[in-house]
């Protein structure tokens, strides 16, 4: 098996794994918001604690996304 077949296949575990992270991220903002409805929140208090949450997400996928394009540049 050659190097880039490797890191190919490397690659695409991580890719994999970062599909993963999503949509385990995008399924706890949805329990979230429910278990949030459920309590006698106000709507201004919701909208900052999701907008907190989705943000630190946000910059989680991001750092990931950069460290695939330092992984990208050694196919």
């Amino acid at each position: 098996m050659k190097l880039y077949e490797i890191v190919e296949i490397i690659f695409t575990i991580l890719l994999i794994l970062f599909l993963l992270v999503m949509t385990i991220g995008i399924m706890t903002l949805i329990t979230l918001i429910e278990e949030i409805n459920s309590y006698d929140v106000p709507f201004g208090m919701r909208v900052i604690f999701i907008s907190g949450m989705a943000g630190v997400y946000l910059y989680l996928l991001r750092a990931m996304v950069s460290k695939f394009l330092d992984y990208h540049r050694y196919l």
